[in-house]
């Protein structure tokens, strides 16, 4: 592989990888991306076989919105495995590659935050649905924001034209009468505190969060899953930390944009691994067809999963 590797250099443009690295790493971390890609591809395999086995299933109250989450990251690991390969000749495409991994264990994150709401005995699902309703509330407040921001870029443009703008619609009042039951009375959004109203009062302090009216932060998110009981907290922790990074600005972050992928392919596994363990966890209480057969398809991907990345 050494000497096809020095050809490759010798009859083609270099590439940066080539340029800046040694061939000895270039080809240990080829290695890995390939080892990485084809067990990705494993696990996909296996995510889509969950979603198709949850067609037409009826699932507990609310519950279909872990589906939903699943889809998102299927498609993301299909966006990750598209641009992998690119890392072979430059490694700086992990700038766009560790904004989809992000997004995948922020979904993650997401699926624990709204597992540890679920309980059993509850037929509504009442913590679980007030949750959703925080979530949904947060996206339409920042929907109306980006709205309103275009408008008023519309506006400056017709400005430049001179030409007449339309008469604005009122946005906000819009979905507040698409969405009445997160309104108060006096047709004010409802405080978070306020949604959870009828959630259990076992959850309430857990939450942490007081009488926060604002955007559920990662943190509480995390803070949240560690009373809960979720292990891995530290691990989700690190992985997100680490790949958003590379959505936020330092001057100093682009050295990490130069610098080669060993780390970032071990956050890739073990983002990979948390997915896999979700998809085992929420086997609890999600209705798929022939659930057996999903469980022992689990119970033999998962160790050689795993078994991957000591490799």
């Amino acid at each position: 592989m050494y000497l096809i590797y020095l050809f490759l250099i010798i009859t083609k443009k270099m590439t940066y990888n080539a340029k800046h690295f040694s061939a000895e790493l270039n080809i240990k971390l080829s290695a890995k991306l390939d080892a990485l890609q084809l067990w990705q591809n494993h696990v996909l395999e296996f995510l889509i076989k969950y979603l198709v086995a949850s067609n037409y299933q009826q699932q507990l109250s609310h519950c279909d919105s872990f589906l939903q989450l699943l889809a998102k990251m299927r498609f993301n690991l299909e966006s990750a495995n598209l641009l992998l390969p690119a890392m072979n000749d430059d490694y700086r495409f992990k700038t766009s590659i560790n904004l989809l991994y992000r997004a995948i264990i922020d979904d993650v994150i997401n699926s624990y935050y709204l597992f540890c709401t679920v309980a059993l005995a509850d037929l509504e699902q009442h913590a679980l649905n007030n949750e959703l309703s925080i979530f949904h509330k947060e996206f339409i407040l920042s929907t109306i924001k980006g709205i309103n921001a275009d408008r008023e870029f519309e506006k400056f443009i017709d400005t430049i034209k001179n030409v007449q703008s339309t008469a604005d619609i009122d946005v906000e009042e819009e979905f507040k009468t698409a969405n009445p039951e997160l309104l108060n009375t006096d047709r004010k959004w409802k405080k978070n505190k306020d949604i959870r109203a009828s959630t259990h009062p076992d959850f309430l302090p857990l939450f942490n969060q007081g009488t926060s009216n604002t955007f559920i932060s990662e943190s509480k998110k995390l803070e949240f899953i560690k009373v809960r009981g979720v292990t891995t907290h530290h691990n989700l922790e690190a992985i997100f930390k680490y790949l958003s990074q590379y959505q936020h600005f330092s001057p100093k972050a682009h050295d990490l944009l130069n610098a080669h992928i060993e780390i970032d392919i071990e956050m890739y596994q073990r983002t990979l691994g948390e997915l896999v363990m979700l998809l085992n966890q929420l086997l609890a209480f999600l209705v798929l067809k022939d659930k057996e057969g999903i469980k022992k398809y689990w119970d033999a991907l998962a160790p050689l999963v795993f078994n991957s990345f000591a490799e």
